[in-house]
């Protein structure tokens, strides 16, 4: 059997894995931090509103924060190897991660591959906590510059125009009353078609999709000051206790907690 294992190396603003085998956070499609996923080995297919890609070894995934995404492992879960640098602002490199993580793009780049290679290591070196989070910060900043000047390869295989047609509707009335039978009817297709299609092209259900997307939205509005109560009414929910318990169960504190 392959070994399984985490490795970690944390700084007060960047968190890196090292790891193969099991995930530890499964079913989360958005989150509120950026992610650049370094693909190592296995079998896994990366999912995204802007269509699909198998994975290759070395592959370097950029996922910016509040974006749905998810990754599928096909193969042997113990197989699955891969770091993961998660963050938000980084000091000294916050205008570089503003201006180019604002959409998710795939790239496969030598320099990329030995940069995640050495922070690989960092863990096993011989070096205090503090080195090791100042070797950490050294190639994440040399990573950021790096990928400022990379382009934005189109997916493999996009997503069906159905998918994407009905994505486009949600996000422009995300705010309102919204229901699959409107998304299908905006189309001229019946409701299971449309549901059939996207859960197909997106791996979610089409109504937790649009639930996220909401929440996810209602906590950006929050975090800007906007009463919870306001911000779930602005979002599209109908009653505040429904959007009270989505939005704990997503974030593992009541809204208010959030803001603070």
């Amino acid at each position: 059997m392959s070994e399984e294992f985490a490795k970690f190396v944390v700084t007060n603003e960047i968190k890196f894995k090292y790891a193969k085998g099991m995930r530890d956070i499964t079913g989360k499609e958005i989150h509120i931090y950026h992610e650049i996923f370094f693909f190592i080995g296995g079998d896994a297919e990366f999912i995204s509103e802007q269509g699909s890609t198998k994975l290759s070894p070395f592959t370097t995934i950029i996922v910016p924060k509040n974006t749905f995404h998810c990754f599928i492992v096909h193969g042997e879960e113990k197989d699955y190897c891969r770091c993961v640098l998660n963050f938000e602002n980084v000091s000294n490199v916050e205008e570089i991660i503003n201006e180019k993580l604002k959409n998710i793009f795939i790239t496969k780049d030598k320099t990329i591959e030995l940069l995640f290679l050495q922070m690989r290591e960092i863990h096993s070196l011989p070096l205090s906590q503090t080195e090791k989070e100042i070797l950490l910060k050294s190639y994440f900043s040399q990573l950021i510059v790096f990928l400022k000047g990379q382009e934005e390869p189109a997916f493999e295989i996009p997503v069906n125009p159905v998918t994407e047609k009905a994505i486009t509707y949600i996000n422009q009335n995300i705010g309102k009353q919204l229901t699959v039978q409107q998304i299908a009817k905006a189309q001229h297709i019946s409701e299971s078609y449309l549901a059939h299609i996207f859960k197909k092209d997106m791996h979610i259900p089409i109504y937790k999709y649009i639930l996220e997307k909401r929440i996810f939205l209602a906590d950006k509005k929050i975090k800007c000051n906007i009463p919870a109560t306001q911000a779930a009414i602005e979002c599209g929910f109908q009653d505040y206790s429904g959007f009270y318990k989505h939005y704990k169960k997503i974030f593992g504190m009541p809204p208010t907690g959030m803001r603070h």
